[in-house]
């Protein structure tokens, strides 16, 4: 006996796969990616609109290809409808759609197919909250009576979409993060100069990845088997001058676009990039032709003989760039009796840092009284009785307080940096700045690669000349050169003066 099984899925189901997106970045990046499938070499512009107080986001897209009412169809169905090319970075029918459901419970699509008149609408004020599946559809033809003023403006016969999501679900959102990871995910799109996204008015911008110039990029381009092509580079990236927001943080490795979108971050291709070393510096990207990222975007079939070609391949033409780096850090590493007297030499220049605020605000309080603020502090006025008699009743004493401390002095330094002066340490940074300020840890770095470090870089004269110099460039209110030469003589003397009586 045989019997016929129909196979089905609940709405239900849908609903539970819904939850596998871990923000309401990651959910909206499934709707933006739809337009750029589509855009077919056009200018594509994308608005993204929050509107928290309504409980409201418009995805609108402008200049791509659009929908028509098949392609309107197509988009509603499950699983189902045109066939995709492998180029694409949707491939399964199925991102957009889940994204709607976990972002919010209505769901409003308004579209219009390029090189076409008609505008269709759909709408459903359960699509995010239903547990069944709806046979029937409607899908409505509007009038240009019937557009909001802003889908009025869009140039006749040219595509549009506009994704609108309302009655939101409770995800927390916070813009910041948004724009990040979109500057991330789409940083090549977007530095190609044809398409642009914003949010709410304001313009997205590529991620900037700093490349340093102590070595050439390695170009990679290649066919392997399997047919799949890799194109790209890889590099040693200035890790210090890299902005990623938040959200977004720079990670060692490759990383991986298809179709201009980023796919994964930090792919080590059997390298060990892990720590703080010197191949956290080792960066790239490989654009991936041939090979179709996984449902959720975020991988690769790594099981596959395709992945496997990639993998040897990039093991390979990376290890010039890790041998370099290694070399490197062996050539500019420290030594330990330098770092030692380096870290003496910081705790010396906060000793005198003391000293000159214990000078300064001694000579305040010893200051005539008609000495002006860019001289110092006035001292406060004598006490004098006030007519008016408190509860208690004795007659109260008033005095005007002193006058602030001028901008810059070097004996308020230790007050302005409020987590205590930095550590100090050593990197090669290029031979352009002497030093830099690091914030994580809290630290000034000495650059071994400037040319003055060549030279006399393991002499206390000079380590404390640019400790010091980093501290005022960092701090000092004043930032004319006349002020930053008189702050810093004034504590090298000092210094001078100290180290000369330790030695007498």
């Amino acid at each position: 006996m045989t019997t016929a099984v129909n196979e089905t899925i609940s709405r239900k189901a849908l609903i539970a796969v819904a939850n596998q997106y871990e923000s309401v970045a990651d959910a909206l990046t499934e709707i933006i990616d739809n337009p750029f499938d589509y855009r077919h070499g056009r200018p594509l512009a994308v608005e993204v609109t929050v509107n928290k107080r309504q409980s409201a986001i418009d995805v609108l897209d402008v200049g791509g290809e659009g929908m028509n009412e098949q392609g309107l169809a197509d988009w509603i169905g499950w699983g189902t409808g045109h066939e995709h090319r492998e180029t694409d970075i949707g491939q399964y029918h199925v991102g957009g759609k889940l994204a709607a459901i976990y972002l919010a419970d209505a769901l409003e699509i308004v579209c219009r197919r390029s090189s076409e008149d008609a505008v269709w609408h759909f709408v459903d004020k359960n699509w995010g909250s239903r547990e069944y599946l709806l046979s029937n559809k409607e899908l409505t033809q509007l009038s240009y009576a019937d557009l909001e003023p802003r889908l009025r403006d869009v140039p006749s016969k040219t595509g549009f979409t506009l994704v609108r999501l309302t009655s939101l679900k409770r995800h927390r959102f916070e813009e910041e993060i948004l724009v990040a990871k979109l500057s991330n995910i789409y940083r090549n799109l977007l530095a190609s100069g044809k398409c642009s996204i914003a949010v709410n008015g304001a313009p997205v911008r590529p991620l900037e990845i700093p490349q340093s110039s102590v070595l050439s990029p390695v170009e990679i381009h290649e066919r392997l088997p399997g047919g799949v092509t890799i194109k790209g580079a890889i590099w040693v990236t200035d890790r210090d001058r890299f902005e990623g927001g938040r959200g977004v943080r720079l990670r060692a490795g490759i990383r991986t676009i298809f179709n201009g979108r980023l796919i994964t971050e930090g792919e080590e291709f059997g390298h060990y990039l892990a720590g703080r070393g010197p191949l956290q510096r080792l960066v790239g990207e490989i654009e991936i032709q041939h090979l179709k990222p996984n449902t959720t975007k975020d991988g690769w079939d790594t099981s596959s003989p395709a992945w496997v070609a990639v993998t040897e391949y990039m093991h390979t033409h990376m290890q010039p760039v890790v041998a370099f780096l290694r070399e490197m850090a062996e050539k500019q590493s420290v030594p330990r009796e330098l770092r030692k007297r380096a870290n003496a030499i910081r705790d010396e220049v906060e000793r005198i840092l003391r000293n000159l605020d214990q000078d300064q605000a001694a000579a305040q309080r010893g200051a005539p009284s008609d000495a002006t603020a860019a001289e110092g502090r006035q001292p406060p006025s004598p006490r004098e009785p006030v007519d008016a008699t408190p509860r208690g009743g004795h007659p109260v004493e008033k005095r005007t307080p002193r006058t602030p401390a001028p901008d810059g002095a070097v004996g308020h330094l230790l007050r302005k940096l409020r987590r205590g002066l930095p550590g100090i340490d050593f990197d090669a940074l290029g031979g352009q700045d002497r030093s830099q300020m690091r914030t994580d840890p809290f630290t000034l770095v000495v650059n071994t690669d400037y040319p003055l470090y060549k030279g006399i870089g393991n002499t206390d004269e000079y380590l404390v000349e640019t400790y010091v110099l980093g501290l005022l460039e960092s701090e000092l209110t004043d930032g004319s050169a006349s002020a930053l030469v008189v702050e810093l003589d004034r504590v090298i003397s000092e210094w001078s003066r100290a180290r000369a009586e330790s030695l007498a």
